[in-house]
Protein backbone atom coordinates (compact mmCIF):
# COMPACT_ATOMS: atom_id res chain seq x y z
CA UNK A 1 0.00 0.00 0.00
CA UNK A 2 1.22 3.37 -0.88
CA UNK A 3 2.12 5.89 1.82
CA UNK A 4 -0.96 7.71 2.93
CA UNK A 5 -1.34 12.12 3.38
CA UNK A 6 -2.43 10.31 6.45
CA UNK A 7 0.67 8.72 7.26
CA UNK A 8 3.04 11.69 5.46
CA UNK A 9 1.80 14.27 8.26
CA UNK A 10 3.43 12.27 11.38
CA UNK A 11 6.77 13.06 12.02
CA UNK A 12 7.50 10.43 14.31
CA UNK A 13 5.35 7.60 13.08
CA UNK A 14 7.42 4.31 14.24
CA UNK A 15 8.01 5.96 17.20
CA UNK A 16 3.95 6.79 18.01
CA UNK A 17 3.30 3.13 16.46
CA UNK A 18 5.69 1.50 19.46
CA UNK A 19 3.74 3.73 22.03
CA UNK A 20 0.28 2.66 20.69
CA UNK A 21 1.71 -0.74 21.04
CA UNK A 22 2.75 -0.26 24.38
CA UNK A 23 -0.93 1.09 24.81
CA UNK A 24 -2.58 -1.73 23.78
CA UNK A 25 -0.64 -4.65 25.39
CA UNK A 26 -1.32 -2.16 28.91
CA UNK A 27 -5.00 -2.17 27.87
CA UNK A 28 -5.83 -5.91 26.58
CA UNK A 29 -3.97 -6.85 29.85
CA UNK A 30 -6.53 -4.42 31.97
CA UNK A 31 -9.78 -5.48 30.01
CA UNK A 32 -8.89 -8.94 30.86
CA UNK A 33 -7.82 -8.22 35.01
CA UNK A 34 -11.28 -5.85 35.18
CA UNK A 35 -13.48 -8.49 33.45
CA UNK A 36 -11.94 -11.31 35.89
CA UNK A 37 -12.33 -8.97 38.65
CA UNK A 38 -16.09 -8.51 38.18
CA UNK A 39 -16.33 -12.51 37.76
CA UNK A 40 -14.44 -12.77 41.35
CA UNK A 41 -15.28 -10.26 43.45
CA UNK A 42 -17.61 -11.09 46.03
CA UNK A 43 -18.91 -10.96 49.83
CA UNK A 44 -19.91 -7.12 50.93
CA UNK A 45 -19.73 -4.64 48.82
CA UNK A 46 -18.68 -7.10 46.09
CA UNK A 47 -21.47 -6.96 43.58
CA UNK A 48 -20.74 -2.66 43.60
CA UNK A 49 -17.40 -3.40 42.67
CA UNK A 50 -17.88 -6.12 40.50
CA UNK A 51 -20.10 -3.86 38.50
CA UNK A 52 -17.69 -1.05 38.23
CA UNK A 53 -15.09 -3.72 37.42
CA UNK A 54 -17.66 -4.58 34.23
CA UNK A 55 -17.84 -1.52 33.12
CA UNK A 56 -14.36 -0.62 32.93
CA UNK A 57 -13.48 -3.62 31.17
CA UNK A 58 -15.34 -3.00 28.64
CA UNK A 59 -14.19 0.84 28.58
CA UNK A 60 -10.69 -0.82 28.30
CA UNK A 61 -11.84 -3.52 25.41
CA UNK A 62 -12.54 -0.07 23.35
CA UNK A 63 -9.53 1.39 23.97
CA UNK A 64 -7.56 -1.82 22.49
CA UNK A 65 -9.80 -1.47 19.37
CA UNK A 66 -9.32 1.95 18.93
CA UNK A 67 -5.37 2.26 19.79
CA UNK A 68 -5.28 -0.98 16.95
CA UNK A 69 -6.99 0.79 14.22
CA UNK A 70 -5.01 3.53 14.74
CA UNK A 71 -1.51 1.76 15.00
CA UNK A 72 -3.06 -0.08 11.04
CA UNK A 73 -4.39 3.68 9.46
CA UNK A 74 0.05 4.60 10.35
CA UNK A 75 1.06 1.99 8.41
CA UNK A 76 2.23 -0.44 11.75
CA UNK A 77 1.35 -3.43 12.84
CA UNK A 78 -0.04 -4.57 16.82
CA UNK A 79 1.36 -6.84 18.27
CA UNK A 80 1.00 -10.45 16.99
CA UNK A 81 0.87 -12.78 20.05
CA UNK A 82 -1.19 -12.40 23.20
CA UNK A 83 1.51 -14.00 25.21
CA UNK A 84 3.71 -10.74 24.26
CA UNK A 85 1.33 -8.28 26.09
CA UNK A 86 2.93 -8.24 29.37
CA UNK A 87 6.39 -7.95 27.77
CA UNK A 88 5.17 -5.17 25.55
CA UNK A 89 2.72 -2.99 28.11
CA UNK A 90 3.52 0.19 29.80
CA UNK A 91 2.51 -1.28 33.09
CA UNK A 92 2.85 -4.44 35.34
CA UNK A 93 0.33 -6.66 35.31
CA UNK A 94 -1.16 -7.28 38.58
CA UNK A 95 -2.77 -10.68 39.75
CA UNK A 96 -6.13 -10.71 41.57
CA UNK A 97 -6.08 -11.46 45.63
CA UNK A 98 -6.33 -14.78 46.73
CA UNK A 99 -9.03 -14.03 48.63
CA UNK A 100 -12.17 -13.16 46.17
CA UNK A 101 -14.30 -10.76 49.27
CA UNK A 102 -10.55 -8.88 49.47
CA UNK A 103 -12.15 -5.94 47.03
CA UNK A 104 -10.38 -2.99 49.02
CA UNK A 105 -6.99 -4.66 47.64
CA UNK A 106 -8.97 -5.73 43.85
CA UNK A 107 -9.30 -1.24 44.03
CA UNK A 108 -6.38 -0.27 45.82
CA UNK A 109 -4.30 -2.27 42.71
CA UNK A 110 -6.59 -1.33 40.01
CA UNK A 111 -5.56 2.45 40.96
CA UNK A 112 -2.27 1.72 40.48
CA UNK A 113 -2.70 0.44 36.97
CA UNK A 114 -4.74 3.66 36.44
CA UNK A 115 -2.74 5.86 37.25
CA UNK A 116 0.16 4.57 35.49
CA UNK A 117 -1.81 4.61 32.59
CA UNK A 118 -2.82 8.54 33.30
CA UNK A 119 1.48 8.81 33.23
CA UNK A 120 1.67 6.94 30.55
CA UNK A 121 -1.03 8.59 28.73
CA UNK A 122 -0.20 12.37 29.63
CA UNK A 123 3.27 12.01 28.64
CA UNK A 124 2.39 10.40 25.33
CA UNK A 125 -0.22 13.68 24.85
CA UNK A 126 2.84 15.98 25.41
CA UNK A 127 4.59 13.42 22.87
CA UNK A 128 2.30 13.55 19.88
CA UNK A 129 0.27 17.28 20.64
CA UNK A 130 2.06 19.15 17.84
CA UNK A 131 2.35 16.52 14.92
CA UNK A 132 -0.49 14.06 15.02
CA UNK A 133 -4.20 14.97 15.69
CA UNK A 134 -5.76 12.06 15.26
CA UNK A 135 -3.22 10.71 17.85
CA UNK A 136 -3.95 13.19 20.12
CA UNK A 137 -7.97 12.89 20.10
CA UNK A 138 -7.46 9.54 20.82
CA UNK A 139 -5.60 9.62 23.44
CA UNK A 140 -7.02 12.46 25.11
CA UNK A 141 -10.15 10.16 24.98
CA UNK A 142 -8.01 7.55 27.12
CA UNK A 143 -6.97 9.74 29.26
CA UNK A 144 -10.29 11.09 30.28
CA UNK A 145 -11.53 7.86 30.72
CA UNK A 146 -8.43 6.92 32.58
CA UNK A 147 -9.29 10.17 35.29
CA UNK A 148 -12.42 9.37 35.44
CA UNK A 149 -11.62 4.99 36.44
CA UNK A 150 -9.28 6.57 38.80
CA UNK A 151 -12.08 8.72 40.35
CA UNK A 152 -14.48 5.98 40.75
CA UNK A 153 -11.99 3.89 42.86
CA UNK A 154 -10.75 6.10 44.85
CA UNK A 155 -14.99 6.91 45.88
CA UNK A 156 -15.49 3.11 46.04
CA UNK A 157 -12.89 3.11 48.66
CA UNK A 158 -13.76 6.26 50.36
Amino acid sequence: MPKLKGQEIVKNRADIIKDLNRAVAAELLAAYRYLYLSKYASGMHGREVAERFAKMANDEWGHVGMFMERIIQLGGRPFERVSEAEKVAFGKYLLPPKDETDWKKMLKDSLEGERDAIDFYHKLLQKVHTDDAVTTHLVREALEDEVGDEHALATLLA
